[in-house]
């Protein structure tokens, strides 16, 4: 497996990658809640591609994972109640962690959240995220890789509406 950082020009395969996911969200205890063409869309892909750092896993040229960090705080993050008050500039977000269905259970999860974290400490003192309220396998991924609970939020996201999150951070 190796881990690394996206080429513009896998877009479609990023899109595809997604579109596993998400089709599996059926059949999961508990997911993400993403939903097809609304969160991640298209043009959020390629934006995050443009303008973030899209980390993925690969199979031989096969997408098995991705996850996008943006090194600046969330805006709706700044009402968390984190552990060290630090500049936007200083805090990097982890979105749209996910792995494909076929890979998971077979340890790269944790592999590939270690490397993001390494990749991420190198420029940034923070890596801040959320998952929904519930969704009791992510929260143990984050845990298990260093990752405190820093409370509970409300926000509102296009594809859920309201919800509660759990935010969690890491601290370098």
């Amino acid at each position: 497996m190796r881990y690394r950082l996206a080429k513009e020009n896998e877009l479609q395969e990023l899109c595809e990658l997604y579109d596993r996911i998400i089709l599996q969200q059926q059949y999961d205890e508990y997911g993400p809640g993403w939903t097809r063409d609304v969160y991640p869309a298209r043009s959020d892909l390629k934006d995050h591609l443009n303008k973030d750092l899209v980390y993925v896993m690969d199979e031989e040229g096969k997408l098995a994972g991705a996850g996008v960090i943006s090194l600046h705080e969330d805006e709706m993050y700044k009402k968390g109640k984190w552990s060290r008050k630090l500049k936007d500039e200083e805090v990097a977000v982890l979105h749209l962690f996910g792995i494909d269905p076929a890979f998971r259970g077979k340890g790269y999860t944790q592999e590939f959240l270690k490397y993001i974290i390494e990749e991420t400490g190198k420029t940034s003192r923070a890596i801040h995220l959320d998952v929904v309220k519930g969704n009791i396998p992510a929260y143990r991924v984050y845990e298990k890789a260093g990752f405190m609970s820093a409370g509970d939020l409300g926000v509102w996201y296009e594809d859920t509406g309201d919800i509660t999150v759990d935010l969690m951070e890491y601290n370098y």
